[in-house]
């Protein structure tokens, strides 16, 4: 998944715009991850997040022209990605999605890695469980790190509404890993 794909080199090769190769090549490092979890957030499968990954980074490539936040960019991208593939699809998301927390033994202690694994994959089900508006506001605001000002203009809402909108996710969050305690 961290390897970019080979239409992907073959597009960057083939175009000069806001940034060079090698800076895209920098930008897919260090953002496929967040983009990559967020795609399994909204699609709850490892095979459409991974193509929603890659979709997003060709197009955001192509498209991009250095005018704002490119974090904010790559977000509107996979979002309109995956709306499109739900219209493609003509149906709800898939279920069975999975987080898998890969655990790698190195000295830690065995059992405190699995419950570890749990805990996140526990954290994933329940966000990947709230309603659209807010897993999106959520995962834009902490795994993207975007401004509440950015958030409102990518949802056309304002900046209190978005607060709200988070506020309600963290409480819905908190009370379903509760209940599931």
């Amino acid at each position: 998944m961290s390897q970019i794909s080979p239409l992907y080199v073959l597009i960057i090769e083939g175009r000069e715009g806001a940034y060079k190769k090698d800076e895209w090549q920098l930008i897919y490092e260090k953002y496929h991850k967040s983009v990559y979890l967020y795609a399994l957030s909204l699609t709850k499968n490892r095979t459409d997040a991974e193509d929603l990954l890659q979709e997003t980074f060709v197009k955001a490539f192509l498209s991009y022209e250095n005018t704002g936040s490119l974090k904010g960019w790559l977000v509107k991208v996979l979002r309109n990605e995956f709306y499109n593939l739900c219209r493609k699809r003509k149906k709800e998301l898939l279920d069975n999605g999975e987080l898998l927390c890969e655990y790698l033994s190195s000295g830690e202690d065995l059992l405190a890695g699995m419950i570890e694994q749990e805990e996140r994959k526990a954290l994933f089900l329940a966000i990947a469980a709230l309603p659209v508006q807010m897993k999106e506001i959520l995962m834009e605001s902490i795994y993207f790190q975007l401004s509440d000002e950015a958030i409102a203009k990518a949802h056309g809402l304002t900046k209190e509404n978005v607060r709200q909108i988070r506020c309600r996710a963290k409480k819905k969050l908190i009370s379903s890993m509760k209940e599931g305690m």
